[in-house]
């Protein structure tokens, strides 16, 4: 019997291509440093280009169209997916179609088969929280950091007795035939971008951090408000290419950006009451089907200034001055808003560059590269070493479930 397939990511690439093996009758190791699969995609709210839930991702190739939750993608039931959460990769050796593999897990605080999410470890103790409510696998994560009397009662009175407070890492070894990266990405925080003053002022955040407030299930309850005071937010200013296309930080475009923002400002003209959205750009990058959330925000009041910000100053209120240099009317605007987003690059997660020197494979600005980049085949960065989604760089959710299933399609064809 082949070897399995190791997976290394559990986003929305990692977990396409662990069903797709799994549906295919082949065995499917799916490593996650985090301690529920999703990736980015649980922090994103709306999905594009479908704008339904991002807990969602389509179905296997024999139902098209077909969208599953991720708490329902029968992952931890699947007799062909061994799923490691919390777990990172420590080593990899051998030879191709024979790697050797050492991963360390995390200590196994809640034991997620027996956690019911019965609430009263959450009750006792601020140490247990929810990641999600449709987290997978579907249990409670414990912060040590945190432990306190409170904990410790609940580990005493659980009723299923899945909590283990002196749980500690397990090291293994593991083979396989095959390695699919599928990493994901990491939002850029623009500290270090100073014109913008992030990190100095609450209100000026990030897109990632604005899908987090706008989403139900945050504490806000999907009200926009000012992380400052929790005071709503009825003026709003988007800006573009944040660490992206400049040589001091990335110079290549982070592709998904414009569209992000876009679907954003759509959401709070429409949805949200009497919010004024501003946008700031220098090139609105909209390719394919994506150009109806361009033309969609424009009829909904979004405002468009081509040029760069030059001035952020707070105000007394908590409230910001910005002043923005409008290239197209050759003079400076000034605006005052309750919210100051930028639209930051999508870069390499971190330790992507030791995993890409372990396996002695190409880069490309430091996401990975095809072994080959003039042939079509994209996904192969290796032998029996492939890739999938934003690990090759940004990319949308159909272009990674996409890459995901040639991957699979690769290992088949391996195997005949």
């Amino acid at each position: 019997m082949s070897n399995p397939v190791l997976v290394i990511g559990a986003g929305v690439a990692g977990m396409t291509a662990a069903v797709e093996l799994a549906d295919s009758g082949i065995k499917a190791i799916l490593v996650e440093r985090k301690e529920t699969v999703g990736g980015n995609a649980l922090d994103l709210y709306k999905a594009f280009p479908t704008d339904d839930c991002f807990y969602c991702f389509e179905g296997n190739r024999w139902r098209p169209g077909i969208r599953k939750c991720f708490y329902r993608s029968a992952l931890i039931d699947q007799p062909n997916i061994t799923l490691k959460m919390n777990s990172e990769i420590d080593e990899i050796s051998g030879a191709p179609g024979q790697f050797k593999v050492k991963l360390t897990k995390g200590p196994e605080y809640i034991h997620p088969r027996k956690c019911t999410m019965c609430g009263l470890c959450l009750e006792k103790s601020k140490a247990f929280h929810l990641l999600s409510p449709q987290c997978q696998p579907q249990a409670v994560v414990f912060n040590p950091e945190k432990t306190d009397d409170g904990a410790k009662q609940a580990e005493e009175e659980c009723p299923t007795k899945a909590i283990n407070l002196n749980a500690q890492p397990v090291e293994e070894t593991i083979q396989v035939s095959d390695i699919i990266i599928a990493t994901g990405y990491h939002e850029l925080q623009p500290i270090n971008v100073d014109e913008y003053k992030y990190g100095k002022y609450p209100n000026i955040i990030t897109q990632l951090e604005l899908a987090k407030i706008i989403d139900p299930n945050s504490d806000s309850g999907g009200v926009l408000v000012r992380p400052s005071d929790g005071k709503p937010a009825k003026r709003v200013m988007m800006v573009q290419c944040v660490g992206s296309r400049d040589e001091n930080y990335y110079p290549y475009c982070s592709k998904i950006c414009c569209i992000f923002a876009l679907k954003h400002a759509s959401i709070l003209t429409q949805e949200r009451d009497d919010v004024r959205v501003s946008v700031v750009y220098m090139d609105i990058r909209t390719y394919e089907r994506y150009e109806r959330y361009y033309r969609r925000s424009r009829e909904s009041g979004v405002e468009f200034l081509r040029g760069r910000v030059s001035l952020v100053q707070p105000r007394e209120d908590d409230t910001l001055d910005i002043t923005v240099y409008d290239s197209l009317l050759n003079k400076y605007l000034k605006f005052t808003v309750d919210l100051f987003v930028l639209s930051s690059a999508l870069e390499p997660p971190e330790g992507m560059d030791k995993l890409i020197e372990t396996l002695g494979i190409k880069s490309a600005s430091g996401f990975v590269a095809a072994a080959d980049p003039a042939s079509e085949d994209e996904v192969v960065i290796g032998d029996h070493i492939y890739a999938c989604g934003t690990a090759l760089g940004p990319a949308e959710v159909p272009e990674s479930v996409t890459q995901a299933r040639a991957v699979v399609s690769k290992i088949l064809q391996s195997r005949k």
